[in-house]
């Protein structure tokens, strides 16, 4: 089946589906030959690039989410859907982009060993209440001391679903239990890291505009450039993003103290 990378876009803000497309266009600048697969439910965004595109219809969105209970069950379930195509997959989050030469990933996915973002350590507060609850992920108990690893990125081999489903599995049991949003990587970081399988952080040449300001910048960066290139070959558009800039300079700081939050 090959390798793959992945994105999952959806959502009422269309934020998500351009830039998982801005991202696929630096990454076929770096990769050309890459294959690239998103799960959305704007496939229309993604039309005329050479682009696999899955659709999310809003029925399947309620499944993969608990019934709207757990909207980050999406990329939990997502994961897997992608993953059943491609013997590695290296999923990224569409606030993550490509500053560099990405083919090299693949090489450090396989059955005994994934990627994901980085070791946040053990997790905080609102996890103590798994203590004692026998909350099971496969057939493991939680204790919710379990270390914590972000899920920006994810390399993970096709050998790993049996992993992943019981770590969607495990997230339906800790709704309304542990209060917060990060129940997605805790399982999914618990899962592949059972019987003496191992994650490493990526260390890969990405950025990010995972927080508040750097999200606002990158949103008006991002409307600038489709407005400017959207009507370009693709080709050109590909050049294009490769050279644009999505993070704040000293300059945007000074001219637009609205993003000066971190």
């Amino acid at each position: 089946m090959g390798d793959s990378f992945g994105y999952i876009a959806f959502g009422d803000d269309e934020l998500y589906a351009r830039g998982a497309l801005f991202s696929a266009l630096r990454l076929l600048h770096y990769c050309p030959a890459a294959k690239v697969t998103v799960l959305t439910d704007r496939t229309c965004v993604f039309d005329g690039y050479p682009i696999q595109t899955v659709e999310l219809t809003a029925s399947r969105m309620t499944e993969m989410s608990f019934g709207g209970r757990y909207r980050f069950g999406i990329k939990a379930a997502g994961l897997v859907d992608l993953l059943k195509h491609c013997d590695r997959l290296f999923l990224m989050d569409t606030d993550m982009y490509p500053v560099g030469d990405m083919s090299g990933c693949f090489d450090r996915i396989s059955p005994s060993h994934s990627v994901m973002n980085r070791l946040e350590g053990r997790p905080k507060v609102p996890y103590r209440a798994i203590e004692g609850r026998h909350f099971m992920l496969g057939d493991k108990m939680l204790t919710g001391d379990e270390p914590m690893w972000s899920s920006g990125v994810l390399g993970v081999h096709n050998s790993a679903l049996p992993a992943l489903a019981d770590a969607y599995r495990a997230i339906e049991q800790l709704i309304g239990v542990v209060s917060a949003h990060t129940l997605e990587q805790f399982c999914i970081g618990v899962a592949l890291s059972r019987n003496g399988c191992r994650i490493a952080p990526h260390r890969l040449p990405l950025r990010n505009y995972t927080t508040r300001g750097r999200k606002l910048f990158a949103r008006r960066r991002l409307q600038t450039f489709f407005a400017g290139n959207g009507h370009l070959a693709v080709s050109q558009q590909i050049e294009q993003a490769a050279s644009y800039r999505l993070w704040r300079a000293p300059i945007d700081l000074w001219k637009q103290p609205d993003i000066w939050h971190f």
